[in-house]
């Protein structure tokens, strides 16, 4: 039988969907990689703006490698089941996406690797942050990721709503995200 990328889950009247992690060392590398590039530029400069552009860049380049073959208009359960099956299952993040409709998706990470391996939830839940904004971006340029939560802020999980549009109020997240954090980084 087939795995599918997302594991579809009933309880009651509730349907949540989890991503079903299988890591791949080549993409696990990648993006441990990527996180100490983003780490060294941000604690050599102390500039937050790089640390968060390396991030989104990578996103970026995830999904020109992995998710090129798809096609050009995506529907945004589309991009979810191609970046889930492409890049979350093969990084080993898990995620419960709690709702998925037409315009955006609501998710719940609540493991990753990076955090696993550093004792830096900061850095981690920024940079998990700029990837899932890189990757977004690339199929959805008018949208926006949204941080709900994050275990920077001492939260079990990062918490991220995906839209494809967004609005004028929220085309200013990334700026309070980075304000955010420069706030909780200059406290450790």
């Amino acid at each position: 039988m087939e795995r599918k990328p997302l594991k579809e889950i009933r309880s009651a009247d509730r349907v949540v969907w989890m991503t079903q992690p299988e890591e791949r060392d080549e993409i696990v590398e990648r993006v441990t990689n990527a996180f100490n590039i983003a780490k060294g530029k941000f604690l050599s400069t102390g500039n937050m703006e790089l640390l968060m552009q390396t991030a989104e860049a990578f996103g970026r380049g995830l999904y020109a490698d992995y998710v090129k073959d798809k096609p050009v208009n995506l529907s945004i359960k589309e991009w979810l089941n191609s970046i889930v099956e492409e890049v979350m299952n093969p990084t080993g993040t898990g995620v419960t996406f709690t709702r998925i409709t037409d315009k955006e998706i609501e998710s719940l990470v609540f493991k990753s690797l990076l955090e696993e391996e550093t004792d830096e939830p900061e850095m981690t839940s920024l940079f998990t942050y700029g990837m899932l904004r890189g990757l977004l971006l690339s199929a959805f340029p008018d949208g926006e990721v949204i941080m709900k939560t994050s275990s920077a802020h001492g939260a079990p999980m990062n918490g991220f709503v995906f839209k494809t549009e967004a609005s004028d109020e929220e085309k200013t997240e990334r700026e309070r995200v980075k304000t955010a954090f420069i706030s909780i980084m200059k406290q450790t």
